[in-house]
């Protein structure tokens, strides 16, 4: 019997509504390095973690460039979600679709508009 952590999954279960073909997301953080007297990394700091991703699909789209919810479960509680950009596409042998990116800073505090 195979333990959850190697079993595979199939479909996506991350966003739901409207016709979704790919959800994608990369986990980030930058870094600050300081390196030892000998030139040997001696100390390093992480900070600002973020995601970044993006959903594809069909039909209803309910976001708009801003400030938002991305969709995507799974990203944690709190923080500000962005969506960056919003695509639509259509073509005469494709069926209608959009796509849209967006970023996650699960530290951050939205700045209240002057």
């Amino acid at each position: 019997m195979a333990d959850s952590a190697t079993t595979a999954t199939f479909g996506i279960s991350r966003v739901t509504g409207a016709l979704i073909q790919s959800v994608e997301t990369t986990d980030k953080i930058e870094k600050k390095v300081l390196k030892g007297s000998n030139g040997n990394d001696a100390l390093v700091k992480p900070y600002n973690p973020t995601t970044t991703g993006s959903v594809k699909g069909h039909g209803a789209l309910t976001v708009v460039p801003g400030v938002g919810d991305s969709g995507v479960s799974g990203l944690g509680t709190g923080g500000v979600t962005i969506i960056d950009d919003v695509k639509k596409t259509e073509g005469n042998e494709e069926f209608a679709g959009w796509e849209y990116a967006f970023t996650y800073y699960p530290n951050a505090t939205v700045l209240a508009a002057a």
